[in-house]
Parts: structure tokens; C-alpha cells; sequence
């Protein structure tokens, strides 16, 4: 008896919706765009089976995959206006959560027995499926998904809702937009915290009491028991692509942090031998008497002050650099490892003389003979059946040792990524309620016009003169401001720049507001 039959959904905020995407989820490629797909070992997508892909469109009803005149990103571009979404900048970094992306999926034998019935499937890259018929067990598993988000979340805000049969599982992709009413108007607008919580505490909640409901309403039904989050399940279409796709991009990272550290611990190199240059260029003017003792002190002290400073540095950057050599040689090892573990037995070409009788039968004895034969040949035969043995046994020793190896790194990864969590979680926590409080501000347009130009007048480094709002009068004082770190990127500055000015206008209306009551 099976007894992980388990039904699989995961949701993930979306800040925004671009059309590789969109294409992807209903299939507007062509054969080219498929071959060029299908060239990355991870993907498996089944051309001859992709016919059999569909969606549920705004109707409630089954349609073929990709029916809509209007493409999926333009459909929610819609959708988004007619809730008055305003977005911030095209490339700022704190864009606020739009959309919610699902994915519905199950246990990979109950999936594909919904789809497909008892209808022999071919997994392999390049095979024929096309006498395969679609079972309507998937299409009626599809709707009651359908209505469930329906009930949840409005049919209207269902921007896209697909069912891919064309790779590995069958799965769905439903793309939703979070819609709440603002406390003070009561008009609904895109809002992530009505449904998704205003935490991750209260998201935790939500995802616990989804997973119970997409469980007691659909998953029951169809012999699918509670589940949870789709990374992990048997929905292999993900999780192994997503792991070495994030095997991938970190390494990618690890070596531009890697290059990045080597160039500046260069300049840092360079500069400290332009500072001894200099000490030597003064350690010769105060020899040829060009400058005074005193001056060649107070020069000498700084300059000896700058090289401690940027051996300190050189120090601390070669360290780093050492620690991402580190990891990015572990990283590469993972990637190895990782490919090895879905590799199929080797067919290993074993040499050997097959057994033969080389001796004539004797006129007497001829019993004791074919003894003596059987007892040499099956002799022969073990010592080959051993060597097969040997080979394959080193195989699957060598996998189990690659599965350990990951199961390690996976832990290891994960310890890692709780310290992270808990340290953004901690960083959030602090940031949540002044970060709402400033998309409600950005829903006015003076307000939003005045933290933008105080923003920009900032990040250009020129001062900027605002209300106090306070004290004896409206006199206008400079804004305090401390600058940009040295080792600040730009775009946290930025964003530093703009979570400043949004406290200081936030501040100040509430002591205009304090002198209104008064």
C-alpha cells in the first residue's frame, strides 16, 4: 500500500509577471523554443503529449491551453488597473506583492492514473505519447481546484489557471491576484496581507488551514491525503530542476563575489604600495632638505596611518576571499554530486572467454568426465557473475554515496537558510508596520510626489529643506542626513534614501495632525 498518496500545493508572491513566464505556463512556444527548452537536462517537455494541456478560463469551463485572445502578463496588467494599482519605479527594489503564483500537484502515480487511466506512459526525452486520450478524472480534479480558489479568492481575480499533462507530473499553474478592502474607504485594492497574513506568523497559520481545506474540499475526493508544500514531493518536474537551478545561481554569485573580492583586494594592494611610494618620496625630501622635520612628521604619521588602515583592510578582504573560494568549491562539488544521483546504472562491457569443454570425452569413465566438465564450467560462470556483481555494487555504492552527500549539503543549506530567515524575520518584524504605513501614504499622490522629490534630491546629493511641523512655528530647518557609507551599493542606498524621507514625512503628518486636535 502506497501510503504518501498525498496531494502537493505551493504559492509564492509574485512582484511581477513577465511574459517568459507567461509563455511557459500556456505554451506559446514554438517546435525551435521547445528543442532549445528540452536541451536543459532538467526540463522534459513531451511535444506529443502537450494537446492534451488545458485551462479553465474565466467561464468556469475547459478550454484548450492558451485559448485567450489577451496573453496571461496583459491579463493581469488588466485586472491590476481596474483595482488601481499604482507600482512604484520600474527599477526600484521594493516593489510590494501583486500576484500569487500556484501550483497544484499530487502524488506522481496518482496523478498521472487521473490523466491517463491505466494508459502506458513513456517518460523518455523524445518519445511517442500521442495515442494517449485525456481522462476526465483530471479535468473534474481540475475544476473542484478551480472552485476552490474561487471561493477563496473571487473567480475574477483568477487571472490564469493551466494544467500541464506534457511533463514529468501533472500538475496546475494558477496565477491570482490578493484583493482586500482598505479600512478607511472600504474600496477593494490588491492587498497580500488580506490573504496571506501581515507576518509570516499569521502566513503560517493561513498555509496550515489551506492545505486542511484544499484537503477536506478537493484532495478527499481523489484519494489524496493532507499534504504539504510541493518542494519535496514526488512532483519531479521542480524540485530537482529548482535545486540545480539554485545550485547554479549561487555558485554564479559565489564567483562574482569571488572576482569581485580579487579586484578589490588589487586596488587595495595598489594603493598601499602608492602610499609607501609617497613615505619614500618624503623620507627623500626631508634628506635633501626640501621640507622640514615637523612637516615630515605629521606627514609620515599619516601616511603610516592610511597603510594600517588598508593592511587592515587587505586582511579582512583576503580572508573573505578565502572563505568564497571555500564555498565555491563546495558548491561545485554539490553540482557534481548532484548530477550523479539521477544516473541510471552504467553498462559496463566486461571481457571474458566464454566457458568451452577443450578436451574429447574418454571411452571409459565418461560420467566422471562430464563431472569434472560442469564442475569447471560452472566454476567459470561464477567467477564471471561475480565480476558483474562487483561492477554494479561499486555503482550503487557510489550513488548512495552521492544521495548522503546531499542529504549533507541539503542540511547544511538549511541550517544556513534558518539563520537567514531568522535574521530577515527579525529585520521584517522591525519594518513591517512602517513599510505599510508607507504604501498607504504612496496611494496619495502629494504625498507620494513630495517623498520622491525628497528621495531624488537626496540620492543626488544636493540639501534638501523640509517643514519640521513642530515646535513654535514652520520654520524650515535642513534635513539631517548621514550620508552614503563607503561600502553601501547603490541601490541600498536608494532604498535607504527612500525609507528615510518616507519616516520624516510620516513624522511629520502626525505632528500636524496632533496640532489639528489640539
Amino acid at each position: 500500500m502506497n501510503t504518501d498518496i498525498k496531494q502537493a500545493m505551493h504559492v509564492e508572491a509574485g512582484k511581477s509577471f513577465g511574459t517568459a513566464e507567461a509563455n511557459e505556463n500556456e505554451r506559446r512556444w514554438d517546435d525551435d523554443k521547445i528543442e532549445r527548452k528540452n536541451q536543459d537536462p532538467t526540463n522534459h517537455y513531451d511535444k506529443s503529449r502537450m494537446g492534451l494541456n488545458f485551462e479553465i478560463g474565466p467561464d468556469g469551463k475547459i478550454h484548450p491551453l492558451g485559448y485567450q485572445r489577451e496573453s496571461l502578463e496583459v491579463r493581469l496588467m488588466d485586472r491590476l488597473s481596474e483595482l488601481g494599482w499604482h507600482p512604484f519605479k520600474a527599477d526600484s527594489k521594493i516593489q510590494p506583492n501583486c500576484c500569487a503564483k500556484f501550483i497544484f500537484g499530487g502524488n506522481h502515480d496518482r496523478t498521472l492514473e487521473m490523466a491517463f487511466g491505466d494508459q502506458a506512459v513513456n517518460h523518455d526525452k523524445g518519445a511517442d505519447n500521442s495515442h494517449l486520450q485525456r481522462r476526465p478524472e483530471i479535468e473534474q480534479w481540475a475544476k473542484d481546484v478551480y472552485d476552490w480558489c474561487a471561493r477563496r479568492y473571487g473567480q475574477e481575480n483568477i487571472i490564469g489557471f493551466h494544467v500541464h499533462l506534457d511533463e514529468s507530473s501533472p500538475h496546475i499553474h494558477a496565477l491570482i491576484v490578493p484583493v482586500g478592502q482598505r479600512a478607511k474607504s472600504g474600496r477593494e485594492c490588491v492587498m497580500w496581507s488580506a490573504k496571506f497574513g501581515k507576518n509570516r506568523y499569521e502566513y503560517g497559520r493561513i498555509l496550515r488551514e489551506m492545505h486542511t481545506s484544499l484537503y477536506e474540499e478537493v484532495g478527499s475526493k481523489y484519494g489524496l491525503e493532507r499534504g504539504d508544500s510541493i518542494e519535496g514531493r514526488h512532483v519531479s518536474h521542480l524540485s530537482k530542476r529548482d535545486y540545480i537551478r539554485k545550485l547554479t545561481h549561487e555558485a554564479k554569485q559565489a564567483e562574482k563575489a569571488v572576482k569581485g573580492l580579487q579586484s578589490m583586494i588589487r586596488r587595495l594592494e595598489a594603493q598601499i604600495l602608492n602610499y609607501k611610494s609617497q613615505l619614500d618620496e618624503v623620507e627623500e625630501k626631508l634628506a635633501s632638505g626640501r621640507i622640514t622635520l615637523d612637516k615630515y612628521d605629521a606627514r609620515k604619521t599619516d601616511l603610516l596611518k592610511l597603510i594600517a588602515e588598508y593592511q587592515t583592510k587587505l586582511e579582512d578582504k583576503a580572508g573573505k576571499l578565502q572563505a568564497k573560494e571555500q564555498e565555491l568549491d563546495r558548491m561545485t562539488r554539490d553540482m557534481e554530486y548532484v548530477g550523479r544521483i539521477a544516473q541510471p546504472f552504467r553498462n559496463h562491457r566486461i571481457d571474458f572467454d566464454p566457458p568451452r569443454i577443450t578436451s574429447k570425452p574418454p571411452m571409459f569413465g565418461l560420467d566422471k568426465w562430464l563431472d569434472e566438465q560442469n564442475r569447471s564450467i560452472a566454476s567459470r560462470f561464477v567467477k564471471i557473475v561475480r565480476q558483474i556483481e562487483a561492477l554494479y555494487r561499486k555503482d550503487a555504492e557510489r550513488q548512495v554515496q552521492a544521495v548522503q552527500r546531499n542529504v549533507l549539503v541539503d542540511y547544511q543549506e538549511l541550517k544556513r537558510l534558518q539563520q537567514e530567515y531568522a535574521r530577515l524575520t527579525n529585520l521584517n518584524d522591525n519594518q513591517t508596520e512602517q513599510m505599510q504605513t508607507f504604501l498607504d501614504q504612496l496611494a496619495e499622490p502629494s504625498v507620494r510626489k513630495r517623498i520622491f522629490t525628497i528621495a531624488d534630491a537626496l540620492i543626488g546629493g544636493q540639501p534638501v529643506a523640509v517643514s519640521s511641523g513642530g515646535g513654535g512655528g514652520n520654520a524650515d530647518s535642513d534635513l539631517r542626513w548621514d550620508g552614503r557609507r563607503p561600502d553601501e551599493e547603490e541601490e541600498a542606498y536608494k532604498r535607504r534614501c527612500l525609507l528615510y524621507v518616507a519616516r520624516i514625512v510620516h513624522n511629520s503628518q502626525k505632528r500636524i495632525m496632533c496640532k489639528k486636535t489640539r
